[in-house]
This record gives C-alpha cells, structure tokens and sequence, in this order.
C-alpha cells in the first residue's frame, strides 16, 4: 500500500482536481484507493452525494470520537472517501491539546487499513496540526504547481518549509515529483514557466496538466473529468499520471 499526501501551501493550485481525478484514475487501473479529505472546505467531499458527507467525518476520526472505518463511504467502484467537514478546526484543535497521541491516529489508522492499494490524502493550503497528522501517515508525497510567474521560488519556499515540519515530526517522506498545472502550449510564456521548473527540479517534475475547462466543470458537478468527458486533454493528462504510478494495471 502507498500512502499519498497531495498539498501545497497555496491555495488554487490544483490540490483537489489532482487528488480527485487521480484518485479514479488509478481506480481504472486497476487500484483500490482511498481519498482521505483534509480540507475543511471539503471539495474533494463532492465525490459523495449530500446525505454521505454527514458525521461521522474526519472531525470525529482525530477527535477519537469515531473510528477511521466508519468514516469511510463509498464513492464510485474501488474509491471511497473518508469526508471533511466544516468545523475541521475543531479537530485541529482537538490534537495541539492532545499532543502525540492524536498526531499518530490518522498514522495508526492507516497502518490497519491494508486492503487498499492507495490512500490519497488531499491537504487544505495551510499548514496545520491536521497537515501535520496527515503527513505522519504519509510515505510519499505529489505537490501540484501553477505554471505562472515565480513558481521555482514558491516551490523552494514551500519544499524548505515541509523539509522543517517533516524534521520536527522526525518523519520522512518521498517526494514522487511536481506536476505542473494550466500548461498552454499557445503562450510562451507557461511554456517558460515549464521550462524553467525542469531546469531547476529535473526529473522531479511529472507529467503536465494542460488548461482544460473540463476540469472546473466536472468539479462543479461532484464529477471527476472521466465521467464529464473522458475524451478531454485533462482525462489524458490525469491518466498519464496514474500510469506512473501503476505500470501495469492491477489484476484481482
């Protein structure tokens, strides 16, 4: 099993549509995943009709009042979603009170929960306790980036900064690479901004997620892009993704 924190510290970068249409592209790979919500807006929640998004939630999970499994719903074939909720904050609160045993509950969750080829955790853009737990269940990690101006030194702040929370957890995580958001070939200048991300993070940097529409309008609709238009650039992108991470498909 590979555990996967998706986060940025930036907000609008793509954090929700990679953990989401990544999450049911490797469900058509074959994998059985599961997508853990760690934003208190609750987006990647939208998988789920209204009525699966009640508690319990990820709240009650870190609040030790109710257990990691029955958060869990099921969300499409071979992908669940352990829901967030609007007073997150509370949670957060819940584990700086607590101290280390709250910080490894996601840890420990995750540990017993084995029969998943992936759990996916999507991060809200701040760094918190709940990001902090989240990484501790992590091994690996994706940051997705805009490609806009100063995105190599958004990247270099933002990997300095996690390299010092991941030391105060004295936890390490991999970083499987950075995927490029909004990359149009017709402007040079997001060519550029490509450019540059390689030149600077070389083999770190993952196949492009090109600008598509499909992908705010699939959200808009608690859809991924493969249920809204499986033929679109950004069905091909996520799936290029995916493969990356699973070769060859999963066979039962």
């Amino acid at each position: 099993m590979k555990t996967i924190s998706i986060l940025n510290f930036k907000g609008g970068v793509g954090k929700t549509s990679l953990a989401t249409n990544l999450s049911f592209a490797l469900t058509m790979r074959g994998a059985k995943v599961l997508l853990v919500d760690c934003d208190r807006q609750g987006n990647s929640s939208s998988l789920l009709p209204e009525g699966a998004r009640a508690a319990p939630t990820l709240t009650e999970v870190l609040q030790g009042k109710a257990s990691f499994n029955d958060a869990i719903r099921p969300a499409r074939e071979n992908l669940d979603v352990l829901p967030a909720s609007g007073d997150l904050q509370e949670a957060a609160k819940h584990i700086l009170m607590t101290g280390m045993r709250a910080y490894g509950t996601l840890k420990n969750a995750v540990a017993r929960h084995q029969d998943y080829d992936f759990i996916l955790f999507d991060h809200s853009p701040s760094l918190s306790s709940i990001t902090e737990a989240a990484l501790l269940a992590s091994d690996a990690m994706i940051v997705p980036c805009l490609l806009e101006p100063y995105a190599v030194e958004g990247l270099i702040d933002m990997i300095n900064k996690l390299g010092d929370t991941l030391t105060g957890l004295d936890h390490e995580v991999d970083l499987i690479g950075i995927v490029p958001f909004r990359l149009d070939k017709r402007y040079a200048m997001t060519k550029e901004y490509h450019d540059s991300l390689k030149e600077h993070f070389g083999e770190r940097i993952l196949h492009p997620v090109r600008t598509d529409g499909t992908v705010s309008k699939a959200q808009s609709l608690g859809q991924t892009v493969f249920e809204y238009d499986p033929r679109s650039n950004a069905a091909a992108d996520f799936m290029a993704l995916a493969s990356l991470l699973v070769p060859e498909e999963v066979t039962a």
